[in-house]
Parts: structure tokens; C-alpha cells; sequence
């Protein structure tokens, strides 16, 4: 087929997966033509001669492969995918653990010894902007982003663009993570229920929890005659901005307080959510719970990466994570143990309402060092991961015979989802499921899952992988679905001057006032020392940045 000059551009503009339909459907289209030279490209989007771009990559020791593969972190489906579309293959610079990957980044960026692609947070983006490091992509984005990587961003509203603008021009292309991708849920043992006899709707109460854990603790629920079972768990990092894998984060929002989050108070004014009254409130309970042992004793000294070793061993019934927790945080329970039985349930407020914190739709950043060659190609690759991860029709899905292998994996570790991809997808396999809507309406990726749901749990056991992703999907989805799921934004995402100097010793005063309070080291009144010393170490500062930050956006 011959490809019109004028054409160029849209085949490199679109997700390249079907691009010769797209092609033909399009022809009165006229774009701007690629500064790319014409004898590098052909006339499906593919450079004639391999581009290898260096990239840095963290390492997941959480990830899966397909049974039998071997397939690696440098080598697997999605390198070959884009080596096969694009001709582009990706060579890593570093791997470094994800634990340290910050941190290690970070250090580069001071070396002023960084590859020529990255994934940057937004505090190191601002740095690397100053420092003049960055190559300016406002023009490459404007030729080479396809049209729903455009509207992905744009989706996520202008205050997205601008933080990744500087001095007008545009220097990295921001992941995205769409609502609802981190709701809080609770995640409990239902043959455990059944054997202390206890039943629960899907809305509970914090009572509920509590009623539930004293039983797991007093009543053998895993019939063993010995007390050796645990009630509320949690890790060290008990407390994040949204939801973590058995983080005490849920039951912060059953008493509709949001720390680490910038709210309005009850006055309407900008405040820290972990300065508020019911944040207090919160602790408080949650002291309480601690005193009648209801909480491990422990939690404050068990490692981020140990939050299902319990759950895995049997020993415990009750954790906390977002709707896809149970591929990391429950599928080895089920691996051990074919009759542990496991659902979701959503703590509400005293006003019936499930208060969802929603994740900053910024994830990371990919940025390009300053004079890198091609740095048209990331975004030739990136508008094939967004086709991808918003379930274009035609796109051919990646690792679905391995739910645990996930984005984590591709050669760019971010998504590009649209802000409803997730509503929308939970909604469609429940109206599957329902009989609603015809399986041939569905992406081919999505119809083994409503198959597998409609076998039953029970037979999904025998593959932990597929029993847990079709949890996620179903009953994760139910809380998201949920008519009493209230969304709660953040008022301002990002950093403030005085943020980038004393954000890191403010969030070790409040982890460590919440941590003292909770065990009882401290009394609850302990809680205003607290923010009187937030207050005093930059606090107000910082509250007085942010809401003229906010202003400005407004």
C-alpha cells in the first residue's frame, strides 16, 4: 500500500497496532509531517533500521513470568512486541531494586549522570528542569503522540500539563493512574466467618472489624486448638497518601479523615488532612484497638514487604489493600490452603458513605536527556502502552495466560489510562457476568475473565493467579461499583519550595507522633503537640504555599 506524504505523520501519531486500517479509514486527514527523515520510518510507523533507546529500570521481585518461560526483565513479550511494531528495542542503563530506585535516581540526578530516558518523580523532574537537563518535547509530543495519548493526558485536566511544563515548554510525558485505582478495601476470610459465626454485608463498620478480629483471635478459627491466629494487621508503613498492602489506611476513612492529603475542613478552607480533628479521632480508635490486642503488637516492626506473610501462612484473616491486592496479598493463601475463601467488604462512615481517596493522577514521569538521539521514539512506544492499558479494540493482549506478569514489566514501567478506564471495565464485566452484555462485545482480553468468573471461585482455586485476578476484578469491583463509594480528590498534588526543604522531616514527626499514639507511648492529646510542632517546622509555611498554589490554578 502506498502511503501519502501527508500520511506519515498520523501512522506515527496513532497506536501503530492496526495501522494500516487506520490508514485507509483516514485519508483526508492532514497533519504535520515528522521531522523524522522519510528514509528512517517506513510507511507503517517502523523505523527501517533497530533504534536501541537506554533506558532506566527497576527490578520487582513480586513479578510472575508464565510458568515454563523464559522470559526476563530485558527480554520478554512486550521488548519483542515493540521491537516487532517499531523495530525499537530498549537496552537497560541501570536495574535497580524497586526499594531503591528513587533514591538511586536521585543520586544520578546530582551526579548530573543520567541516561538518555528515565522515569522521574515530580520532585526530581523539577530538579532536572532547572538544571536545564531536559530535552524540550512540546513539538515531538504536538507530531507524535497519537490521538488517545493526547486525550489521556488532556483528560486528566490542565493541571496535569502544567506540571510537567517549565518556562512554557513541555519536558516529559506524564503516566497517568485513573480514579478509583487505589480504593481501600478490606479483604476477609469468609470460611473463618462462617466458622466463628459471623455474617457481613459488603458495608461494614469499624465496629464490624473489631467484632471480626476478636473472634479471629479468641474463637480457632483455622480449627488448629492452639492460639496462634491474628486479628487487625499492619506493616511499618502503617499509613500512606491513599491505600497500601495491609496499611491501617481504611480505617482512617470509616471516620471520614484523610491524612497526607490536602482537604477542606469542615470551614471550607485548604487544610493537612493528618492535622484535622477526625484524624484524631481515627488514632484514637485505633489506640484502643492496640490495648485490647486486637492490633499485632508487632506492626510498627514488620517490613513493608512482609504484609502477607501471615495471610500466606494461614494465621491471619483480615487484610487491608486496594481492589487488585489480592494477586499480591491473598493469592498465596488460596496456593496453600484450596479452601481458604476470601471477599471484599468497605468501611463506612458513621453517614453510610465509603470515602475513597484517589490517587494523584500523576504517576511517574519519563523525561529525555537534554540532546538524546531519538527521543521520538519513547513516545512511539509509549502511544503502543496506551493502547494497551485503555483496551483498544485490535489490540492484542499481552500475559493474559499470567495475570500475575503486569505493566511492571514492559520496558516503560507506567501506565496511560484514562481517568474512567477503571469504572468503566469493572462495569462492563459485571454486566458480562450479569447476561447484560454479549462476551463478543468484549475486548479479548476481558472475556477469559468473565469465563473464569462465572466457573466459580471454588474451581479457580486450583490457579491462585486466575482465583485472584478474577477476585480483583469482581469483587474489587463491587466496592468501586458501590452507590456508596464517595471519591475524595486531594486539593493540591505536587511540591511547594518550602515542601522540597522540610517535607521529608515533617512526614518523619507525623509517622512517628501517629506511630507513639496508636501503641500508647503516648496519650491521644499528644496528637495537638503534634501539630503544633507540624505547625511550627513549616507547616504554616507550607499550608500558605499550597493555597496560593491552588489559587493559581484556579
Amino acid at each position: 500500500m502506498i502511503v501519502k506524504r501527508g500520511m506519515l505523520g498520523l501512522v506515527l501519531g496513532t497506536a501503530l497496532l492496526s495501522a494500516t486500517a487506520c490508514l485507509e479509514s483516514e485519508k483526508a486527514v492532514s497533519v504535520t509531517l515528522p521531522s523524522v527523515e522519510l528514509n528512517q520510518i517506513d510507511s507503517n510507523g517502523k523505523y527501517k533500521e533497530p533504534v536501541t533507546l537506554r533506558i532506566g529500570y527497576y527490578t520487582n521481585l513480586e513479578s510472575k513470568w508464565p510458568e515454563g518461560s523464559n522470559d526476563s526483565f530485558s527480554n520478554n513479550r512486550y521488548t519483542q512486541r515493540l521491537e516487532d511494531m517499531l523495530n525499537i528495542k530498549f537496552v537497560h542503563a541501570f536495574e535497580y531494586p524497586l526499594s531503591d530506585y528513587a533514591q538511586r535516581v536521585s543520586m544520578l540526578i546530582s551526579g548530573k549522570d543520567i541516561p538518555d530516558f528515565l522515569l522521574v518523580t515530580e520532585a526530581q523532574f523539577n530538579i532536572l528542569a532547572k538544571a536545564d537537563m531536559l530535552e524540550d518535547m512540546t513539538s515531538l509530543y504536538e507530531q507524535y503522540a497519537s490521538p488517545l495519548l493526547k486525550d489521556v493526558i488532556q483528560g486528566s485536566g490542565p493541571k496535569l500539563m502544567r506540571r510537567v511544563t517549565f518556562n512554557g515548554r513541555m519536558l516529559g510525558i506524564p503516566s497517568t493512574l485513573p480514579a478509583h485505582d487505589s480504593d481501600g478495601v478490606v479483604w476477609i476470610r469468609q470460611d473463618w466467618l462462617r466458622k466463628v459465626g459471623i455474617q457481613l454485608p459488603e458495608a461494614i463498620t469499624i465496629d464490624d472489624v473489631e467484632r471480626v478480629a476478636r473472634a479471629f483471635i479468641e474463637q480457632d478459627p483455622d480449627g488448629n486448638g492452639k492460639d496462634d491466629t491474628h486479628g487487625i494487621q499492619s506493616t511499618s508503613s502503617f499509613l500512606t497518601g491513599t491505600i497500601g498492602l495491609n496499611t491501617l489506611d481504611p480505617y482512617f476513612g470509616a471516620f471520614k479523615a484523610f491524612p497526607k492529603s490536602w482537604i477542606k475542613d469542615e470551614e471550607g478552607r485548604i487544610a493537612y488532612g493528618s492535622t484535622t480533628a477526625n484524624t484524631k479521632q481515627a488514632l484514637g480508635k485505633l489506640s484502643e484497638l492496640y490495648r485490647a490486642g486486637l492490633i499485632d503488637e508487632d506492626f510498627g516492626s514488620v517490613k513493608p514487604d512482609q504484609y502477607a506473610k501471615d495471610i500466606s501462612a494461614g494465621k491471619a484473616g483480615i487484610g487491608t489493600g486496594y481492589t487488585s491486592a489480592p494477586m499480591k496479598l491473598l493469592a498465596d493463601s488460596v496456593k496453600n490452603n484450596p479452601k481458604a475463601e476470601w471477599d471484599a467488604h468497605y468501611l463506612v462512615a458513621p453517614d453510610g458513605s465509603f470515602y475513597t481517596r484517589q490517587p494523584d493522577p500523576l504517576g511517574r514521569i519519563m523525561v529525555v536527556k537534554k540532546g538524546a538521539k531519538h527521543a521520538e521514539a519513547i513516545i512511539l512506544a509509549i502511544n503502543v502502552m496506551a493502547d494497551m492499558d485503555n483496551s483498544v479494540p485490535g489490540t492484542a493482549p499481552v500475559y493474559m495466560d499470567s495475570p500475575g506478569t503486569n505493566w511492571s514489566v514492559r520496558p516503560i514501567q507506567a501506565t496511560f489510562r484514562k481517568d474512567n478506564t477503571l469504572v468503566n471495565r469493572f462495569q462492563r464485566l459485571k454486566d458480562a457476568a450479569d447476561g447484560k452484555l454479549p462476551l463478543e462485545q468484549l475486548p479479548k482480553s476481558d472475556r477469559k475473565i468473565v469465563e473464569d468468573y462465572l466457573k466459580g471461585f471454588s474451581e479457580l482455586a486450583a490457579s491462585p493467579q486466575d482465583w485472584a485476578y478474577t477476585l480483583y476484578q469482581y469483587r474489587g469491583g463491587n466496592a468501586v461499583l458501590s452507590p456508596l463509594n464517595v471519591p475524595v480528590y486531594n486539593e493540591f498534588y505536587g511540591m511547594t519550595d518550602t515542601m522540597e526543604e522540610k517535607w521529608g522531616n515533617l512526614l518523619n514527626l507525623e509517622n512517628e507522633s501517629f506511630m507513639r499514639i496508636i501503641v500508647g507511648d503516648k496519650p491521644l492529646d499528644y496528637f495537638e503537640t503534634f501539630v503544633s510542632e507540624w505547625r511550627k517546622q513549616g507547616g504554616d509555611t507550607i499550608t500558605r504555599e499550597v493555597k496560593k498554589e491552588i489559587a493559581k490554578q484556579k
